[in-house]
Parts: structure tokens; C-alpha cells; sequence
């Protein structure tokens, strides 16, 4: 993805009835109580707009595919059959599971059984199966990593992470509620020390990323992409991570990520998954998987009477915090 790349986004925020979920929530800008003396001015009933960061599933896959497998691991699958992309299916009890075509001249072809005959499933069934549903769901983000790799992102197992894995800085321009911004999401970590004569000497000791957390859920009988934003700190090669602590910026602000930065994080990453569309959209073999870039969202009573902030105002507050990413650190565990 090219760094003079627009990304186009929503430019309104939902204004649907709240799911029965309980997504993570987060109102704009900080709570009344941090900003305003406690008794100051009038306790009014007014509503403020809550936001979440559950993305609702408008469509599923219609099936799923599965053969018998000859292999008897998903490394020895991935090393027969895969190329640089990832490859998204299971392997259970020697039955290969995916939304990928087993019949013809499918990926998996070397890895089937002679004479195996693939057979199909409802995709539904699985989900409402107790047991199943945890495989489909891995299924769904398996088929998302694939797609994010086609968008440029890499995914780190260990940290659950998606970033974009770069041997160079990388800034993005994107919109959001009808604003142009420039975003960093890859840049040098740097660090320094003190000579002999005193003077400091500042050298690259590896990379710092915006990234990515994204998975599917379920939750109150209806399933969503969970987005939640991140950092993440690697090596010099982009890609190793160089601590296996979780990474938040030296600055409280930005550490506690407020809710102005954690609403334009959303946007954001909603935008580079979804290739500037209104809708996430992974194409398979029985049909489409399709997340809507609306989140759930209501309103929330506040506190004060005059705090008042729409969400366009809310999305684009402080755009130009993102323009690099803060200076970053482990957290102590």
C-alpha cells in the first residue's frame, strides 16, 4: 500500500438501538467528573454518544468444506500445500475443515486422500453447535488473516497482532467524518546513550507499529469482528518481536488511549481492512463473509449539560496526535 495511499471511511457514525451485547465502550471526550469540578453547574439528564468496537456480521459463508486428509499436521499441510499467503483451514481427527473449494483443482489437492470426496456442512449449524462453533470461529479468522495479508498487514501469533511489517517508515492518508489526516503506522524506534565526553548518541534499535487486535465473537446470540487497537515493537528486520510484554506509549494520555484516539483508531483500522468500503468483505468458495463498518452504538446519560460533542467532532479531535506514533515502551507484568 502506497504511503500517499486516501483511504476512504465512513464519515458518520451509526445511530442504530444498542446491541444486547456488552462491547467495550468508550464516550466522548473523558468522563464529565475528570474535566469539570463535581458540583459544578447543573445535573441534567442528557444523552452522549457511546461507541463500541464490535462490528456486526451482516453475512456468512453458506458451508463449510471438509475431506480426509492424508497429513497428520497443520505444518505438514501448510509445507505440501501453501505458498506466501496464508492458508486458512483446521485439520481435526485427519478431516481438513475450510471455506476454500476441496473439489477440482483446490489448494489442498495434494494434501487430500486418493479418492477422498469432499463433503459440505452449514455454516449455521456450526455456529449454533456448542463444541463446533469454537472451529468456526477460528475458521473466520483464519479466512480474515488471509484477507489482511492481501491488504499488506502481517500477523504476529504470539501477540495476536496485526501491523504492517516494514523495513521503513510508513505513513498513510486517510479520511474520516470528511477530513484528510496522515497517519504513521511504522516508524524507527529509536533509543541513545551517553559517550565519554557526555554528548548523546541516538541509534535505531528496531521498529514501533500501530497494530491490531481483530477476531470474531459471539455474544448475545449474534456474531461481530472485535477490533481492538494496539502497539507493537519489533526488531530491526520489522518482523521479530522485540518484547514479548505488552506495549503502551510513555504518555498517560495516549496510554490510557481516550476516547477520541480510541474512536479514529477504529475508523482506521475498519478502513484497512475493508479497503475503503462501507463493508469488511471476504469472498469464499460458498459465498460471501460480510461485517458491516456501523459498530452498535446508543447513548449514554451526561453528566454536565453544556458537555456536548458530536461523533463527527469526536472522530476527528486531535487528528493531528496521529501524524507519529508516541514514543513506546513495555508495560511491567
Amino acid at each position: 500500500m502506497a504511503a500517499n495511499e486516501t483511504i476512504s471511511l465512513l464519515n458518520s457514525a451509526p445511530r442504530a438501538s444498542a446491541a444486547p451485547a456488552k462491547p467495550r465502550q468508550v464516550r466522548a471526550p473523558d468522563p464529565a467528573w475528570k474535566r469539570h469540578a463535581l458540583f459544578s453547574g447543573t445535573a441534567v439528564s442528557v444523552e452522549e454518544p457511546v461507541v463500541s468496537n464490535l462490528f456486526p456480521v451482516a453475512e456468512t459463508p453458506r458451508c463449510i468444506f471438509s475431506a480426509e486428509s492424508r497429513l497428520q499436521t497443520e505444518k505438514e499441510i501448510v509445507e505440501v500445500c501453501g505458498g506466501a499467503e496464508p492458508l486458512p483451514f483446521l485439520l481435526k481427527d485427519s478431516t481438513i475443515y475450510t471455506l476454500l473449494p476441496l473439489a477440482g483443482d483446490s489448494v489442498f489437492a495434494r494434501a487430500l486422500k486418493a479418492r477422498s470426496v469432499p463433503i459440505q456442512e452449514p455454516f449455521t449449524t456450526w455456529l449454533s453447535d456448542t463444541d463446533r462453533s469454537k472451529w468456526a470461529i477460528e475458521i473466520l479468522d483464519r479466512s480474515l488473516r488471509r484477507h489482511a495479508w492481501k491488504r499488506g498487514l502481517r500477523y504476529d501469533e504470539d501477540h495476536s497482532l496485526f501491523y504492517f511489517s516494514r523495513s521503513k517508515p510508513k505513513k498513510l492518508w486517510w479520511e474520516t467524518a470528511g477530513k484528510i489526516a496522515l497517519r504513521e503506522v511504522t516508524a524507527p524506534l529509536m533509543k541513545s546513550y551517553r559517550i565519554e565526553d557526555g554528548r548523546a548518541v541516538e541509534f535505531q534499535r528496531g521498529w514501533k507499529h500501530e497494530a491490531i487486535r481483530a477476531g470474531f465473537v459471539q455474544t448475545g446470540g449474534q456474531l461481530f469482528l472485535q477490533l481492538d487497537p494496539a502497539w507493537f515493537l519489533t526488531e530491526l528486520d520489522g518482523k521479530t518481536p522485540a518484547t514479548q510484554q505488552p506495549v503502551a506509549p510513555l504518555d498517560s494520555i495516549r496510554a490510557d488511549r481516550n476516547g477520541a484516539n480510541f474512536s479514529r483508531a477504529l475508523r482506521f483500522w475498519s478502513a484497512i481492512f475493508a479497503k475503503s468500503h462501507r463493508e469488511l468483505r471476504i469472498e469464499t468458495c460458498a459465498g460471501p463473509l460480510r461485517v458491516r463498518l456501523t459498530p452498535p452504538s446508543s447513548s449514554a446519560p451526561r453528566i454536565i449539560a453544556k458537555d456536548r460533542l458530536s461523533l463527527e467532532d469526536f472522530a476527528t479531535a486531535n487528528l493531528a496526535e496521529d501524524e507519529r506514533i508516541p514514543e513506546l515502551d513495555p508495560l511491567e507484568v
